[in-house]
């Protein structure tokens, strides 16, 4: 090579370089977008797979309807245009199933008879164990027995 080209070669290999600043961005704006357009390519085949399976299903039961069914269906439908179907839901169709819990509302009243009658064998079960002592109270005086040491002995010998 003579030294005209040797100079040309050595300065296109060094003026371009695939890792540049430049280039890198473009590579990463490329993917994010095609990764985008996939996103969106997919929400849209599974928005139309979803709007032909309802179809579907709206077609399999109206078929299956007889006319008085069919009237009821269309005045419900009419209907919940106007209001909510169910009494939690909002007007975004979020329904919330836990409101009453939410507001302190509790429903579950249980049977109390039943509660203190195992609440009072509770008791004697755990006194009878030892389990159970109230404030101030020794074990010896829940069983009536006294330790060797609490006794007085019957013999002296002085």
């Amino acid at each position: 090579m003579t030294a005209r080209y040797k100079s040309l070669f050595s300065i296109s290999i060094f003026s371009w370089h695939v890792r540049t600043k430049d280039n890198i961005a473009r590579v990463r704006r490329d993917e994010a977008k095609a990764a985008e357009e996939a996103k969106e390519t997919e929400r849209r085949i599974k928005l139309a797979d979803q709007e032909a399976r309802m179809n579907l299903l709206r077609n399999m039961a109206s078929d299956r309807m007889s006319a008085e069914q069919r009237a009821e269906f269309e005045q419900l439908s009419k209907s919940s245009n106007s209001k909510p179907a169910v009494e939690g839901s909002s007007q975004g169709g979020h329904v919330n199933f836990f409101e009453d819990l939410e507001a302190g509302d509790t429903t579950a009243k249980g049977n109390k008879e039943h509660e203190a009658e195992k609440k009072k064998e509770q008791e004697e079960y755990e006194k009878k164990i030892g389990l159970l002592t109230y404030l101030g109270q020794d074990t010896n005086e829940l069983t009536g027995n006294k330790a060797w040491w609490e006794k007085i002995p019957e013999s002296r010998y002085f």
